[in-house]
């Protein structure tokens, strides 16, 4: 997975799809109950995102560590929040976490967990760090059909079976039960979990497909590595999905559905 987050990577990111990640950390902040004076643990802070919205809720009394275990990609979240006095940077594994017990008021993870090998673990390091009745709170893809980009990951899969295990992989925690029972598992209490959903209006398909056509993010980097005739295909089979209740060449809606789970320590 480290190649699909280099340099390039995450600056693709930003620019194609970086607005629509955004509209999805409000409800991730609430489930965290995140508020001012916090100190906030932001882990797969990938461009920082998630964590220049936590910086704005914690307020200048609270502080915020970003870790990723992509450098690239920390990189890009320290020029996010480079003027920010009340953050820091680590590279980290989730799965094994250098810090104290007990260190920290909330806990973040937005659409990283499932990219964990061993999302248990990551959680369980969630809950260690934490400190008493504090909150941690991730959110995961769901189905390929309701995801903004990943979608095109699924698509891909069909063509390219060694492409599966990526696309398995992004879509591998979208089952509510399966999340909740990860977090009881790892010791959380008050366990919940919830979707939020948003439709995206692009003018034309054209204009949805035309980030990934540019090798934007690790999912154009993947399309743009594949021959010219699977390029076709899967633009054609993406086309297909995106245009089926409208007529082609018109206007298309791109839906996205995220799980969120939370739960306190």
């Amino acid at each position: 997975m480290s190649d699909r987050f280099s340099s390039a990577s995450a600056a693709g990111y930003d620019r194609g799809f970086g607005s629509i990640s955004g509209q999805f950390i409000p409800p991730l902040l609430r489930a965290a109950r995140v508020g001012p004076g916090y100190k906030v643990l932001d882990i797969a802070t990938g461009t920082g995102i998630a964590a220049e919205a936590a910086i704005k809720a914690i307020g200048p009394s609270g502080s915020l560590v970003a870790t990723d275990l992509s450098p690239a990609m920390l990189e890009r979240a320290r020029e996010r929040l480079a003027l920010r006095p009340n953050v820091s940077f680590a590279v980290e594994d989730g799965q094994s976490l250098n810090f104290p017990d007990s260190e920290f008021d909330a806990v973040l993870c937005a659409m990283g967990l499932m990219l964990f090998p061993s999302p248990s673990r990551g959680l369980s390091e969630f809950r260690r760090v934490l400190r008493a009745d504090a909150w941690a709170a991730v959110s995961v893809a769901m189905v390929p059909e309701r995801a903004f980009h990943t979608r095109v990951d699924a698509i891909i899969a069909k063509h390219v079976p060694e492409h599966m295990v990526i696309s398995a992989r992004y879509f591998s925690l979208g089952n509510p039960e399966l999340l909740r029972s990860l977090f009881t598992a790892a010791g959380f209490r008050d366990v919940e979990t919830f979707t939020e959903a948003r439709c995206y209006p692009f003018s034309t398909f054209a204009a949805y497909f035309k980030p990934i056509e540019d090798g934007q993010g690790p999912t154009g980097r993947a399309y743009v590595a594949l021959p010219a005739d699977i390029q076709q295909a899967v633009r054609e089979n993406a086309r297909q999905q995106l245009e089926c209740r409208t007529a082609p060449g018109g206007p298309v809606e791109v839906e996205v559905e995220l799980l969120f789970g939370c739960g306190r320590r």
